[in-house]
């Protein structure tokens, strides 16, 4: 039987957080949530949003939430957006991999589903075959 699971070692290009975050969660998620191969994209956005969402959050600590520019004018400090969207991101992969309470929920109905329908498909199957 091939292995299918997700490789604890981060992909080269992985880099800083990112990759570090990589081999601190990796393992949990294959050990808690079965991730697997077909999970990698995931995995990775999961950990590139946290990788951005941490340097954003160093350019705020060292700049502030605002800039003055040579003008005189005050600007938002572009990091600001950044982690709003690295954070939404983080929330989606996370949902999607089931680390969530939200995405528990919707993979257990997943689940629910599926074995309706596999009961479902048993039932119709003896019936035809005599057997119900």
């Amino acid at each position: 039987m091939k292995n299918n699971n997700l490789s604890a070692s981060p992909p080269e290009y992985l880099g800083g957080t990112a990759r570090y975050l990589w081999r601190r969660i990796v393992p949990i998620l294959i050990e808690q949530y079965d991730v697997q191969k077909l999970d990698r994209t995931i995995v990775e956005s999961l950990c590139i949003n946290y990788q951005i969402m941490r340097l954003s959050y160093e350019s705020i600590k060292e700049n502030g939430t605002q800039y003055l520019t040579e003008g005189g004018l005050i600007k938002p400090n572009p990091a600001v957006s950044d982690i709003d969207k690295a954070s939404k991101n983080l929330r989606s992969a996370c949902d999607a991999l089931g680390m969530t309470p939200r995405g528990r929920v919707e993979l257990l109905s997943i689940t629910v589903d599926d074995e309706e329908d596999d009961q479902a498909e048993i039932d119709d199957m003896m019936k035809v075959l005599g057997g119900a």
